[in-house]
């Protein structure tokens, strides 16, 4: 539940099907490809100002209330896209918008729970419950596309709301008695405290790394489709080969779930960014025929961002603050993600063509990975 839970919150609808938008977007109000990448800023502006809010609410209240509240307002925020006159204003309100008030539908609600219920095999959990971006990236380029070729891109946002819709009967009936899901019982008081959490490097050492290789990320899934587009492809075509980030999302996540069991969690993230920035340098140097290769390669990297930022911070911090801590760090990655295709589009726009872009892309990720590399060893405590 909590797996198809991520894949239809705010994130992952918004982020992956941006993409499929830019063509009709362009043709009807004549916007260009940095206006629309950059909706994810104020999608992620909404992260920001809410993450942190949402983080303490869960803590509180448990994170299943809070789902319940945010699924409804994500919807009206969707619906609303669909209804847009042509003001690249609203477009932008629309996205902060979603951003606040659907920030309860992200992974900061999820990983509550199975952080709270997993500990021997938390990295597997969280993998496996977080391919739901996966099966998102995967599903939703051929899906919107095929609904927008046939009844235009209004319709693709209905379609998003309907999908949007799905989490909440789930999380209703599903989410009952958990720990983590209603008020958070008392041994998830173990951890540090937020202040001292705040001071630590090891915290702003993850959130800075974490948001170098979610720019590069984000900027390549947004813009895979018109790369592709712009080397020849048919949308169709472009579409399919963009789906392959999905395949890398979920192979990766219980891949990687699996293995930072069983290996050192950052040494992990950082052996898998250096092998997308090859990924990157391939995509530049070799262009359409090495697409599948290097969409596969940055799904697989996409699959080691927001399951590790999980598993990073209960280990390091603990449970007592973790929707705090947790919603802080995704807010300063989703900074990132929406850096990334603002960026990429306006390198776009200046130079028509991605080399710069794909050159920039894989220097944060060889970042992050030297990030990762300074953090230290987990302390050993079964609580966390």
């Amino acid at each position: 539940m909590a797996l198809i839970g991520i894949g239809v919150g705010a994130a992952s609808l918004l982020f992956y099907s941006i993409g499929v938008f830019f063509e009709p977007l362009q043709q009807e109000f004549g916007w260009n490809r940095g206006q629309i990448s950059g909706a994810l800023i104020y999608l992620t502006a909404g992260f920001v100002v809410s993450g942190p809010i949402v983080g303490s609410l869960i803590d509180r209240f448990g994170a299943r209330i809070v789902a319940l509240v945010s699924i409804p307002l994500l919807i009206v925020s969707i619906v609303g896209l669909g209804g847009m006159n042509g003001s690249i204003v609203v477009f932008y309100v629309l996205f902060f918008a979603a951003g606040c008030l659907g920030a309860g539908t992200t992974p900061v609600v999820y990983t509550r729970i199975v952080n709270g219920n997993f500990k021997v095999s938390r990295g597997l959990a969280l993998g496996i419950v977080l391919a739901g971006t996966g099966i998102a990236a995967l599903a939703l380029p051929p899906l919107l596309a095929s609904q927008i070729a046939s009844l235009g891109w209004r319709s693709g946002f209905i379609v998003m709301a309907m999908l949007a819709a799905i989490a909440w009967p789930m999380v209703y009936f599903g989410f009952r008695d958990l720990e983590g899901a209603a008020r958070p019982a008392a041994k998830a008081a173990e951890g540090i405290d937020r202040s001292e959490a705040l001071r630590s490097r090891i915290f702003w050492t993850i959130a800075i790394g974490f948001l170098a290789v979610a720019a590069a990320i984000s900027g390549m899934v947004v813009h895979m489709i018109p790369l592709l587009r712009d080397a020849g492809l048919p949308v169709p075509r472009a579409a399919a080969i963009a789906s392959l980030i999905g395949v890398g999302v979920i192979i990766g996540r219980v891949l990687i779930g699996w293995t930072i069991d069983r290996l050192f969690a950052p040494r992990v993230a950082g052996a898998v960014f250096l092998i997308t920035a090859g990924g990157c340098v391939l995509l530049n140097v070799g262009g359409a025929q090495t697409a599948p290769i290097a969409a596969f390669l940055i799904g697989f990297a996409l699959g080691a961002e927001i399951d590790l930022i999980a598993y990073l911070t209960a280990r390091y911090f603990g449970m007592r603050n973790y929707g705090f801590l947790y919603g802080l760090a995704y807010s300063i990655f989703s900074v990132g993600a929406a850096l990334g295709p603002a960026v990429t589009g306006n390198l776009f726009d200046i130079n028509k063509n991605y080399s710069a872009a794909l050159w920039l892309m894989a220097a944060c990720l060889v970042f992050g990975a030297l990030a990762m590399s300074t953090l230290p060893r987990f302390q050993k405590n079964p609580q966390q």
